[in-house]
């Protein structure tokens, strides 16, 4: 997930819920509001433009589009929605969002996934990309991010930052060195101006091939990339979460270390990916695991140094999304109405046992933590913080993408 600016990360020793004593209905409404629905739309995601502004991405579901819309943060409200029409075809998901990214100049880049299953893969698909030099009003024909173009190969899951140099990076999971029955290969390209993106390079190898990928950026200028391992065993295939960070702008990238050393051993897909967000000096990680005591879990590594033990914060929370800006951090997930039970080794977490609701897990400056309700119900949450006061979330719902609004400081209350 990409948020902006000024970031920096919280620890977490303990996550001590503080709950409302209101009833859910009362709660969500008097501490969010909602500011924009649009139908047939699936798959959100925040990103900002080259100044900063929130920019909410969505798919279409009745014409295949790609759109987005910037957040005004004086009227309280986005702008009208503006179509790429070169992602025409394309499809969304919730754990694979189509995005776009900014250049500095101020150049957008869209990115999107078009799928074209083969008689040999029914999984191949291509990320392709289209640009604009003039906000949105006219955009390039679209291109492939990637060097490769055999139509039989799968490429998915992609994530896509605005570096520190003002070009756009792009990390994706690659199936065109697959050598075994599981497993792709993690790709990175950059972009050159408005030549687009340039060559890719491979930075990662028998990377869980249905979970998706993150890309941020931290204000000291490094790169930071998780993203979902296989690591064969004899009990099995462990999936856990690694960190890789690059110092320079994405031309090099380090070794990976862990996360966290779950030992999750699952023989199917997750279907669920981390989140991160990095600050000065502290990179702070959410993810679902069923390794150990299944549930969603938190970390942070300071100063480059190793990351924490992890913490538990939900036991029935999946597909989190994390944000953090100044001293505030939060994290949104779908959390199940009722207790499920995870087995080690089941093969898809992709989907909430039953109804499920949307929910944040915020800390204050003070270092007090509160959960509150976002939603009764909803898919596949997504943050960020349009300024220091104002926090968006946006879900799923109803055949459609909604846009809640909160005020920071009556979530903290």
């Amino acid at each position: 997930m990409n948020t902006s600016g000024g970031m920096r990360g919280i620890v977490w020793f303990a996550l001590v819920l503080i709950t409302v004593s209101c009833s859910r209905k009362q709660e969500i409404a008097e501490r969010v509001a909602t500011v924009f629905t649009q139908r047939n739309a699936v798959a959100p995601y925040f990103t900002s433009d080259a100044t900063g502004k929130p920019v909410l991405c969505w798919t279409a579901t009745d014409d295949s589009v790609l759109y987005y819309a910037v957040y005004d943060r004086f009227s309280g409200s986005f702008g009208t929605p503006l179509a790429v029409p070169p992602s025409k075809g394309t499809t969304g998901h919730g754990e694979s969002m189509n995005k776009v990214a900014f250049l500095g100049d101020g150049t957008v880049i869209a990115v999107f996934e078009m799928k074209h299953p083969t008689e040999n893969n029914k999984y191949a698909g291509s990320i392709l990309y289209a640009q604009s030099f003039d906000n949105g009003a006219n955009w390039t024909k679209a291109k492939f991010v990637h060097s490769d173009t055999l139509k039989d190969n799968s490429r998915s899951f992609f994530d896509v930052v605005m570096l520190p140099d003002g070009e756009v990076g792009a990390v994706w999971l690659d199936g065109r060195l697959r050598l075994g029955s599981e497993g792709s290969s993690l790709f990175f390209a950059r972009t050159k101006g408005h030549e687009g993106f340039q060559q890719d390079q491979q930075i990662g190898e028998t990377v869980c091939q249905c979970c998706r990928t993150d890309i941020s950026t931290d204000p000291n200028g490094n790169v930071h990339v998780v993203y979902r391992d296989i690591e064969a065993t004899p009990g099995g295939s462990v999936r856990d979460f690694m960190h890789i960070i690059s110092t320079d702008s994405g031309k090099t990238f380090s070794a990976p270390r862990a996360v966290s050393n779950d030992n999750w051993i699952v023989d199917g897909c997750p279907h669920t990916g981390a989140s991160m967000a990095a600050g000065d000096d502290r990179i702070e990680v959410a993810w679902f695991t069923a390794g150990g005591r299944p549930g969603l879990y938190y970390s942070s590594s300071s100063n480059g140094g190793m990351f924490a033990q992890r913490a538990l914060i939900s036991e029935t929370a999946r597909h989190p999304q994390m944000a953090s800006m100044g001293r505030l951090s939060v994290i949104v997930a779908e959390e199940s109405h009722a207790a499920a039970s995870v087995a080690a080794k089941h093969s898809d977490h992709s989907h909430m046992n039953g109804a499920a609701s949307i929910v944040a897990v915020c800390r204050g400056a003070d270092g007090m933590l509160t959960r509150i309700v976002v939603s009764d119900s909803g898919e596949y949450p997504v943050v960020t913080f349009a300024d220091y006061q104002t926090l968006l979330v946006a879900h799923t719902a109803d055949d459609g993408v909604v846009v809640r609004k909160a005020i920071v400081a009556d979530l903290l209350k």
